[in-house]
């Protein structure tokens, strides 16, 4: 092999190789962008959650103990997803109210999950002062 053709080999070779790093880094950011939620997917947990709060009340006026709890558990897992959105956007006074909002939501869901509707209900009011608390300082920064 001449010296000529070993240089074009190991050029090429560098070159090749070069892309498939450019080509991992790549589908590397690809993959933390589509796990990072966007503001779309936090706007349906929204309305998501606010449906379930209607399904909490409509669970109280009818004192079905395990529909409440049924609805406050979906709060809970929808409060876990939007604090990893908070997470995401470094809003640390987003993040604190949504872990008060998801420990409020859960202790709620255990009080009507032992038939407490009274207890639950009370749960409920603080968890939504949270709820109003970071949507005051956040709805618009969506």
């Amino acid at each position: 092999m001449s010296s000529t053709n070993f240089f074009r080999f190991r050029r090429g070779a560098s070159i090749g190789l070069a892309g498939l790093l450019l080509l991992g880094f790549i589908s590397g950011v690809r993959v933390v962008a589509q796990t990072t939620p966007g503001a779309d997917e936090h706007k349906a947990w929204m309305n998501d959650a606010s449906d379930a709060e209607e399904d909490f009340r409509f669970a109280v006026t009818d004192k079905d103990a395990k529909a409440a709890a049924a609805a406050l558990t979906k709060i809970e897992q929808l409060m876990q997803k939007t604090e990893a959105y908070w997470t995401a956007k470094k809003a640390n006074d987003g993040v604190a109210l949504t872990k008060d909002a998801r420990a409020l939501a859960s202790e709620a869901a255990a009080a009507a999950a032992k038939g407490s509707l009274a207890d639950a209900g009370a749960g409920f009011e603080k968890m939504t002062a949270k709820c109003n608390a970071c949507h005051e300082l956040h709805l618009e920064k969506r």
